[in-house]
């Protein structure tokens, strides 16, 4: 289940709004979240317009939910740093995979650098998470790549 309800009623507004600029209806998230750590509100703005500007188009979750209450077709908001809502994304596939093995296309697609710099950063960040596991290279994590269908009209400043 997702950490935000995606009942909340600015969620459901933004909802509505993208349903009527897209002229359809479309369906409630299935998850509401904001790329990055909590508190980290730069990161998170800085994310978000990546995802809106194209140029960032996957995420890695760790440790994977389960069960997966999200999967392809499913919509998702991308929160601002400030808590909301940005911009409604896709998910377009996953793969699930030990983190030794993702692709570096994949890695890439993520917009936070080289290959290198994204294990890098994967490892500093979940490396700091306080959930009972330790992550490593045979973590299992999920993969998941997305579209950005609809943004705030509001801009994320730089």
């Amino acid at each position: 289940m997702s950490a935000v309800d995606p009942a909340r009623p600015d969620i459901v507004a933004f909802m509505a709004e993208a349903s009527a600029a897209l002229g359809t209806s479309l369906p409630a998230p299935k998850d509401v979240f904001h790329f990055g750590a909590v508190g980290d509100a730069a990161m998170a703005d800085k994310r978000l317009r990546q995802a809106i500007a194209g140029e960032k188009s996957a995420t890695t979750s760790w440790p994977i939910p389960d069960p997966l209450y999200w999967g392809v077709g499913d919509l998702s908001v991308i929160l601002d740093g400030e808590g909301n809502p940005g911009a409604v994304m896709r998910t377009t596939s996953f793969i699930r995979c030990k983190f030794k093995d993702v692709a570096e296309d994949f890695a890439l697609a993520e917009a936070e650098g080289d290959y290198r710099a994204y294990r890098e950063g994967h490892f500093e960040f979940y490396g700091k998470q306080k959930n009972g596991h330790e992550f490593n290279d045979e973590s299992m994590v999920l993969c998941e790549r997305f579209e950005v269908i609809f943004a705030a009209r509001r801009g994320v400043e730089e």
